[in-house]
Parts: C-alpha cells; sequence; structure tokens
C-alpha cells in the first residue's frame, strides 16, 4: 500500500510539468504564413505559400504552473545521519489552489494560401492533440501535513481532473483590406473530425475531518465523458476491464473512421488589424470557437449521489492488530463499501459535446522602419471558466532578404523567465523557421518551467523583392 501511495505520489509530480502558452513569438513574425493561426488577418507576405506535406508546421509545448525543476532538486536534501530525505513540504509550499498540466502538439498535413488583390486564401488540413491535468494543491498539503492540528474540521479539495482532446481539421481562411489597406480583417472556419476525447465535467471530492469526534465527512460529484471514432475500439474506459488498448487499427480502419460516423464539429477564428498611423498597428483576434458533438462510441460516468455527505468513523482494528486473515479482510471490506458509496458511479452512453481550447490575443506594434518593429502582446487561454493570461514584449525584423529574426520576453505560467526567440531562412523558395517562446527551456530547464517550439518548412513565391527592385530602377 505505502509503495503504491509513493508510486500514484510520485507519478503526479512528474505529471506537474506541463502548462500551455501558445503563439507569442510567431504572432509578429511576417514571413512565415503560418502566423494565421494566431491572427487571421494576418496573412502571409508571399504571394502564394505551399506547406511541404507533414512538415510545414510541427509544434509542441509543455510548461508548469507548481514549480520549477530546481525546488524538486532543492528539496532532496541530507538528514543528520546522513541519509537522503525529500522535503515533501518544503517543495509543495508553493503549489497553488488549482495546479495546471498541458501537453499541446499539432502537425500540418497540409497548408496552403495565395494572394489576389486585396484578398487572402488560406487553407489546412491538421491534427491536433490537447491534453490538460488539474491537480489541487489540498492533496500535496494534505499528504505533507496530514489532517490533524490546524487541519481539523478543515474541507479538503481532492478534485483532480483530467482533459484529453484529439482532433483532425480542415480549415478555410479569408482575410480582405480595407480602408486603403489601413484595415484588414479576416476569419478561418474550422471543420473538425472528432479523434478521441476524455473530459472531465466535474471532478469534486472534499475530505474533513471532524475537530471533535474525528470522523471523516466525505462528498463527491463527478461526471466524466469520454469517447472515441475508431471503430475497432470501444470507448476509453478506465473503469471497463473489457478495455483493450492493444486492439489494432489498421489503416483503412482509420481512414473510415475519419471519413464516416460522427464526432465532428465546428470552430472559427476572427481577427483585425487597423494601420493606426505608419508608426502604430494594432491587431486583436479570438481562435478555437465552436465545439464536437460526440455521439458515436460515447462513454458516460456521472455520480449516482452527488453532493451527498457519506461519514466514515475508521477501521475496526482492534482486532486486526492480532493479524488474523479474516479481522484485516472485514476491516478493508468495511473501507472498500464506504468508498464505493460515496464513488458509486453510474454509466451510460449518451452523446455530449465538448469545447475547443479558446484563446484571444491583443496587440500593437511601434514601427520604426519598414523591416523594424517592437511590440506588446496579451494572451489569454481560457480553460475550465478561468483564464490564464500572458504578457509578451517582442523585436522583429527583416534583416536581409534572406533572414529574419523575432525576439520576444514573456510573463506567462507564473514565471518571469521566458525568452523567445524565431527566425526564418528564405532561400530561394524554400522557407525554413523555427519558433520558440522559451528558448531558456533547453538551457536551462531547472530554472524554468514552459517551453515549446513551431518548425517548419514551406515553399513561397512573391515575397516582394522583385516589385521592390522594379521601382528602385523605375525611380533611378
Amino acid at each position: 500500500m505505502k509503495r503504491v501511495l509513493i508510486t500514484s505520489i510520485c507519478l503526479v509530480l512528474v505529471g506537474l510539468v506541463t502548462q500551455a502558452q501558445n503563439n507569442l513569438t510567431l504572432y509578429n513574425m511576417k514571413p512565415i504564413p503560418q502566423k494565421f493561426y494566431a491572427n487571421p488577418a494576418n496573412p502571409s507576405d508571399a504571394k502564394i505559400f505551399i506547406g511541404v506535406p507533414g512538415a510545414s508546421s510541427n509544434y509542441l509545448d509543455f510548461g508548469i504552473t507548481a514549480f520549477k525543476l530546481q525546488d524538486l532538486v532543492d528539496a532532496i536534501q541530507p538528514d543528520a545521519n546522513g541519509d537522503t530525505t525529500f522535503r515533501l513540504s518544503e517543495f509543495t509550499k508553493g503549489f497553488k489552489k488549482k495546479n495546471y498540466i498541458s501537453v499541446n502538439n499539432s502537425v500540418d498535413l497540409f497548408s496552403f494560401g495565395f494572394k489576389l488583390k486585396n484578398n487572402y486564401f488560406f487553407l489546412n488540413t491538421s491534427v491536433i492533440n490537447n491534453a490538460r491535468f488539474t491537480a489541487p494543491g489540498d492533496f500535496f498539503q494534505f499528504i505533507s501535513q496530514g489532517n490533524g492540528g490546524s487541519n481539523l474540521n478543515r474541507k479538503f479539495d481532492f478534485g483532480f481532473g483530467l482533459d484529453m482532446l484529439s482532433y483532425a481539421e480542415i480549415g478555410i481562411g479569408y482575410s480582405r483590406k480595407l480602408l486603403d489597406e489601413k484595415l484588414t480583417v479576416g476569419g478561418r472556419v474550422h471543420f473538425i473530425k472528432g479523434l478521441a476525447t476524455f473530459s472531465t465535467e466535474s471532478s469534486e471530492f472534499d475530505f474533513t475531518t471532524d475537530k471533535n469526534t474525528f470522523d471523516y465527512y466525505l462528498q463527491s460529484d463527478i461526471e466524466i465523458n469520454s469517447a472515441v471514432s475508431f471503430n475497432k475500439l470501444p470507448a476509453i474506459s478506465p473503469f471497463d476491464s473489457t478495455f483493450k488498448p492493444s486492439d489494432s487499427i489498421g489503416f483503412q480502419e482509420v481512414v473510415n473512421s475519419f471519413f464516416k460516423g460522427g464526432n465532428r464539429g465546428m470552430a472559427l477564428d476572427i481577427g483585425v488589424t487597423y494601420k493606426h498611423t505608419d508608426k502604430i498597428t494594432l491587431s486583436a483576434s479570438i481562435t478555437n470557437l465552436g465545439k464536437i458533438n460526440w455521439n458515436t462510441n460515447t462513454y458516460n460516468w456521472r455520480s449516482r449521489d452527488p453532493g451527498a455527505t457519506y461519514q466514515f468513523t475508521g477501521l475496526e482494528i482492534a482486532n486486526a492488530l492480532k493479524f488474523e486473515e479474516r479481522d484485516i479482510e472485514e476491516a478493508f471490506n468495511q473501507l472498500g463499501d464506504t468508498l464505493r458509496s460515496v464513488f458509486r458511479l453510474d454509466n451510460n452512453t449518451e452523446s455530449f459535446s465538448t469545447g475547443l481550447f479558446a484563446q484571444f490575443y491583443v496587440g500593437g506594434n511601434y514601427n520604426l522602419t519598414k523591416n523594424h518593429n517592437a511590440g506588446v502582446l496579451l494572451h489569454g487561454s481560457f480553460y475550465n471558466k478561468t483564464i490564464d493570461p500572458a504578457i509578451t514584449l517582442s523585436w522583429n525584423s527583416k534583416l536581409t532578404r534572406v533572414l529574419g529574426v523575432s525576439a520576444s520576453y514573456s510573463v506567462a505560467n507564473n514565471s518571469f523567465v521566458n525568452a523567445g526567440l524565431g527566425f526564418t531562412l528564405n532561400g530561394g523558395p524554400v522557407q525554413t523557421y523555427f519558433v520558440s517562446d522559451n528558448l531558456l527551456g533547453i538551457f536551462a530547464h531547472r530554472k524554468v518551467n514552459t517551453f515549446n517550439m513551431r518548425a517548419g518548412l514551406n515553399v513561397t513565391i512573391g515575397r516582394g523583392e522583385k516589385k521592390d527592385k522594379k521601382s528602385k530602377k523605375n525611380k533611378s
């Protein structure tokens, strides 16, 4: 039992290393077509771009809100006897009431865009995977301090949460310049096929110790939904012994599941940029406004008596201490009956819907010259009725026809150590790019709590250089 508990704690601590931030540096990188994902009113400066299939945009990010790796190292200290001790209370003192985890990645299978006078058209097909884990700070306080002393009569929140979403999309985007090219408006529609989901709609589990009787009072309210689109697999069902992750899925099954059946949805991105003066440009966007309706291979769990209070007086161990097998079994059967009463779940196969991870951006840029500008960007991501904010300062330059560079500094994920860098290399029509909102995550991983990157290859045509050359010759 002790080994299981220690293993569970370690797995949770390892999981607390991720929370996302998105496209903070990319937003202001003019040469990269994929900045369209952050603001559809901010298209590529190339007349035509073609994303190299499977390689035009590969994105990964993760972060942390509870601790840095250095905090974990500092909590491992030798005691008076020279033995190594893990000081859990010291390690968890910075944990908040809710500590979030998220891992996000996306891959573009194909993307394409072209300019037609004042209009820009954009097409993409992508696979997106998002996962977010919620860990209550009360759980770690309970583990490190126990339920005595000042924690008597305190209600501990043990409500963990897990939300995973995997889907494929076809996106169609459009932007248009108006008011003598001072104003640009744009939008993108996502046509979505949900691949799999595990959604914690409600996860409340409260634990209280009575200060007089020392009895335990337990309350729970749990609602979980899951679904998959692959016909060979049942719905994601960790409570169901019939679930067999080893079942194989062939290519044909994947294709059939994508084009047939339900689990579909739609989403919308909208954006605007406005050139206030020759020096000042303002912009704003909202992305991933939409949902997926899950109606194929669904599975749901809900508390039978949500919010009901259960009293637990403890185990009868007087006889069990004699180590008689029958008494020990009876004591733990009593505990099992109580837990089954608290976590009594009804299951069914009802349809449900899940929202996407919506985000917003509000930015302003000061243009020193045509090729150099300074930017400030406010960003927020929505999750579980909360907003995770971030602010980014950036310097963006097109140094030569070949090289573009952006440097950024962000305050995000409760961290002030987020230095980002992005660059583009244009060798003829082939464009290579790399962007990260926190490059320090590679070199100083002990002192940071977030890291992300996007990299890709595009073919770009008509980035404006030839036109500029011709106009200079005509003037001379």
